[in-house]
């Protein structure tokens, strides 16, 4: 039954996102378990997309009409949670604007209004980067005094990032992009990263504005490196989710005439990320329906293999439980260093050891 609802999963994935131009085999949904598969689906963080794709099916293929209510009610509560969450970055953005800080929103919305329909992904927090509009203002430190001084939790107990604690979702403040503490190749992709916004900052215009708000979209290439990054980062630490892999699929897809890919192929070499890169690439085409499993190399099958694994996930990132914990999932993750990266897991745990001991607060 498992092996049929991943594929009945990837099918209904497939129709919400490429809607009537798919063809798929649709017997395969013909016995499913409706339960077990939005279980699924909202492991891998698409629920509301994938019942989306619940419209495309056959009549006679579609859940009891029990479950098609229960649907859509979850449907509704998936797009009041978006909406609830839009509404209070819009409002930080808006505050901040007034203190002449610009609201940069890293993934999210930038994501979301490349699929289908923007209210069916949901993220579970918010992130940004704050920049100054016309000064040489520390736009991430004031922004986390103006937000505490109007009455909002701000936890600042994490280099990378500041915790802001909003009605309906929680944001992270970004000092920096990456967790570079101790690794010299991350911290260069930091600079790197750092760079490309301060140019974009000084020549921005209401282009890059989400019409009607003050919150601002990154340059494409940032999105695009941050993105792959990030889900770098999450497959050698907790693992993969298929909303990741969409969401990189999608926004290259949107963005293909803006990315200039001679430059993110040089910066993905330079940066490390180039086996994870092929494979994360591979298993995006796979999950549209736009390559054949005979297609996939092992590496892009081990990696598929891997999301569908449950995360492995700790509750803590703080003081010595937390870095063990960390150096555990480095220790379960060595065979993604041997295929995805140019390091071995040994050389990992030595980054993370040099940047708690020699780096507690890393400045670039």
């Amino acid at each position: 039954m498992i092996p049929n609802s991943r594929e009945s999963f990837l099918q209904l994935i497939r129709l919400s996102v490429r809607g009537s131009e798919v063809n798929p085999p649709f017997d395969i949904i013909k016995d499913v378990d409706w339960e077990a598969l939005q279980r699924m689906a909202e492991n891998q963080s698409l629920l509301g997309v994938m019942l989306e794709g619940i419209d495309y099916l056959p009549k006679e293929l579609q859940p009891p009409k029990k479950d098609i209510i229960q649907n859509v009610g979850r449907l509704i509560q998936e797009e009041g949670k978006v909406a609830t969450q839009q509404y209070s970055a819009e409002q930080m953005a808006l505050l901040l604007h007034h203190h002449g800080i610009r609201t940069y929103v890293l993934k999210g919305m930038v994501v979301s209004e490349c699929y289908p329909n923007p209210q069916r992904r949901r993220s579970s927090d918010m992130d940004c980067y704050l920049m100054p509009e016309n000064s040489n203002l520390n736009a991430w430190e004031a922004g986390n005094l103006i937000m505490k001084e109007n009455g909002f939790e701000v936890r600042n107990d994490y280099y990378k990032n500041s915790t802001i604690l909003l009605p309906g979702v929680t944001v992270e403040n970004h000092r920096y992009f990456t967790p570079f503490r101790g690794n010299e190749q991350l911290k260069n992709f930091e600079r790197y990263l750092q760079s490309q916004m301060e140019h974009s900052n000084s020549t921005v215009s209401d282009d890059n504005r989400f019409e009607g708000t003050w919150l601002y979209r990154p340059p494409v290439m940032v999105t695009a490196l941050f993105l792959i990054e990030h889900a770098y980062s999450h497959f050698l630490h907790e693992g993969l989710t298929w909303r990741m892999v969409l969401d990189w699929t999608l926004f290259s897809q949107k963005h293909q005439e803006e990315i200039d890919y001679s430059e993110l192929e040089k910066r993905i070499d330079e940066f490390g990320f180039r086996r994870f890169y092929e494979s994360f690439t591979q298993i995006g085409s796979y999950m549209l329906g736009e390559l054949a499993p005979s297609d996939l190399h092992p590496s892009d099958i081990r990696m598929i293999e891997d999301i569908w694994a449950p995360l492995d996930t700790h509750k803590t990132v703080e003081g010595i439980r937390g870095k063990m914990a960390l150096a555990g999932n480095t220790w379960r993750a060595r065979w993604k260093y041997r295929y995805y990266t140019n390091m071995t897991w040994i050389k990992a745990l030595w980054i993370q050891a040099w940047g708690v001991l020699f780096e507690k607060n890393p400045e670039l």
